[in-house]
């Protein structure tokens, strides 16, 4: 399925949006709330997992899970926002970095006013480094699938020549 240019950059900004409203309204719960949900997350993590994944870990399991949910909302927010931006400015690695650190800045600055929660730095560049992966894993995906169509581009019509090659 092919979609137009307009079309991609819609359903883009609908996800990055959702993705957005995701993120900060899981901040704007109360702790008590928040503590649940990592509960309830943690014992659907424990059906598929090793049973002792959760035993050795060095801080409480709520605060792990999450640490991983933060990584994890922002790796995929990270990955929306570089295929949003591929699509309109061709060529960005430093915008979707910098709209993915103002997100996980404004992300903790929601959690200040928030009962029983507070804002960490730390938080940030966990969320920040979910962006890094998700723009990356993105790039290295559009590297492969352009190094893959230019393979299959050269099988189609025979090898292709450049002034560089030696005959």
């Amino acid at each position: 399925m092919v979609f137009s240019k307009k079309t991609k950059i819609t359903i883009l900004c609908i996800l990055i949006a959702l993705t957005l409203a995701f993120i900060w309204g899981n901040s704007l719960l109360p702790a008590s709330a928040s503590e649940k949900l990592s509960d309830s997350v943690k014992e659907a993590l424990e059906q598929v997992l090793p049973a002792d994944f959760f035993k050795d870990s060095q801080s409480d399991d709520g605060n792990l899970i999450r640490k991983l949910a933060h990584f994890t909302e922002f790796m995929f927010l990270g990955a929306e926002l570089t295929m949003l931006l591929w699509e309109i400015l061709k060529d960005s690695l430093t915008t979707p970095l910098m709209c993915g650190l103002l997100a996980a800045v404004c992300d903790e600055t929601i959690q200040i006013f928030i009962e029983g929660r507070g804002s960490s730095l730390k938080d940030v560049w966990i969320d920040f480094a979910g962006v890094l992966v998700g723009t990356v894993l993105i790039l290295l995906l559009k590297r492969f699938r352009g190094r893959r169509q230019r393979r299959s581009t050269q099988t189609a019509y025979g090898r292709h020549y450049s002034m560089h090659d030696k005959s």
